[in-house]
């Protein structure tokens, strides 16, 4: 019976589910590999998620958006039906932490470096940003990743 040797990937690294930083006597720290990277890209669009899952009420919007007219009364039989808003699950409080967590560790990067983290996180195609900020994508690729190195930095530095 041959002996049969399994195939390493790369998400089976042992701190893959760990979005820790690296010990001290580790000699290095955490988004230097491509699976950190991809955990903190990962944990932006569940900020994302986040942020677009938090309730929204009347006083909570824009001043242009909000009126001083009571809400329209809709009691009518013919029209409750078309009228109803599913609720949405309300995100958890671990969630929200996570959120106000990266939104402050985005104010330590550049404004370029938020616009493409927070573009990338809420599913802009690399196309679109191409087109916006009149750049390559390997370009953008490359200012992408820079821009999650910085953000790894930022939290370690934050964290220590």
């Amino acid at each position: 019976m041959p002996l049969r040797i399994p195939s390493i990937s790369r998400s089976a690294s042992p701190d893959s589910g760990n979005l820790k930083p690296a010990g001290p006597g580790s000699g290095r720290e955490f988004g230097q590999t491509q699976d950190e990277l991809r955990q903190l890209a990962e944990r932006l669009e569940q900020a994302v998620a986040t942020l677009r899952a938090l309730p929204r009420n009347a006083g909570a919007g824009p001043a242009g958006a909000r009126s001083a007219w009571p809400e329209m009364v809709r009691r009518s039989r013919f029209v409750v039906e078309g009228t109803r808003v599913p609720t949405r699950a309300k995100p958890s409080p671990a969630a929200i932490d996570d959120l106000d967590r990266i939104a402050m560790l985005m104010w330590k990067l550049t404004p370029r470096q938020r616009q493409l983290l927070w573009a990338r996180a809420c599913g802009l195609r690399w196309a679109e940003l191409c087109e916006r900020q009149r750049r390559s994508r390997t370009t953008l690729f490359r200012d992408h990743r820079a821009a999650l190195r910085a953000l790894a930095h930022a939290e370690v530095k934050d964290s220590s």
